[in-house]
């Protein structure tokens, strides 16, 4: 085929198109025709994979942004999480310190209870002191009604004094002086009616102190010669032992609006 000859085959060709394509597929074969539907199915799924590529991306996009804002959460629980267990320390060592000021205010107020029940049986004591002065007043005020005559009253009186320190005189010269448990000086009365005389200790409640006390400062009065009787006078007994120890000790009494037969029988003296 010489060059004339190519170009009326082109002209040929150019004339009739459909001529074209036969020689394509004689000249290319089928496999080569076919290569460009090839392409364009490849295009297609790479058009495909990369719209699913995308919409993974999409997807990725979504997870990383739910992740970070999980993450972010759990950072916030995180701190959360501190803050509460910083406050519950707070709490924990204030919950301590109220603790401890409980325990100091229990402390204080059993104090103030232990003085307040100090202060009460002082204010009882003192009102019983109180009382028992003034009932030891009263009975003296009122001895000559409670002895039924007589003469007598409390060792504070110069002339009651006066009359001990007769009576004590053999003491005086042997150089001696009783003890105050046996000092009829400081007897609550002396009251007498001729050579008789009751030596006598006065108390709301008698107890055996006052017993003693009454045998006791009238033994020192037997010891000169002084025919001296101990007695109590009072509103009751402290006990039943008391009444039982005056009897042992000889000591009369006029107690809880009883009379001892001895105290009985000195009122009944009527000679002054």
């Amino acid at each position: 085929m010489v060059v004339e000859d190519l170009h009326d085959l082109i002209r040929l060709l150019e004339q009739h198109p459909d001529w074209r394509a036969e020689l394509r597929r004689v000249l290319l074969g089928d496999e080569l025709l076919q290569l460009p539907e090839l392409v364009r199915q490849i295009l297609q799924v790479l058009q495909r994979h990369t719209e699913i590529l995308e919409r993974h991306s999409d997807l990725l996009q979504r997870h990383s942004e739910i992740l970070q804002r999980h993450s972010q959460l759990i950072q916030s629980l995180i701190e959360a999480q501190r803050r509460t267990d910083q406050r519950m320390e707070e709490l924990i060592e204030a919950q301590r310190r109220t603790d401890q000021r409980m325990e100091e205010l229990a402390g204080a107020q059993q104090q103030m209870a232990q003085q307040l029940a100090r202060l009460v049986e002082w204010q009882r004591g003192e009102v019983g002191r109180r009382e028992g002065e003034q009932y030891e007043a009263q009975t003296v005020r009122r001895a000559v009604n409670v002895f039924m005559g007589g003469r007598g009253g409390s060792p504070a009186e110069p002339h009651i004094r006066e009359q001990i320190g007769e009576w004590l005189t053999p003491y005086y010269e042997a150089g001696e002086v009783p003890e105050p448990m046996a000092d009829p000086t400081l007897a609550d009365i002396i009251w007498w009616k001729g050579d008789e005389v009751f030596v006598v200790e006065v108390s709301r409640k008698v107890d055996g102190e006052d017993v003693r006390r009454a045998h006791l400062r009238a033994e020192t009065l037997r010891r000169v010669g002084v025919k001296a009787t101990p007695a109590v006078v009072g509103e009751e007994w402290a006990g039943d032992d008391v009444q039982s120890l005056a009897l042992v000790e000889g000591v009369e009494w006029m107690v809880a609006r009883g009379l001892s037969p001895g105290f009985l029988r000195f009122r009944q003296i009527r000679q002054g």
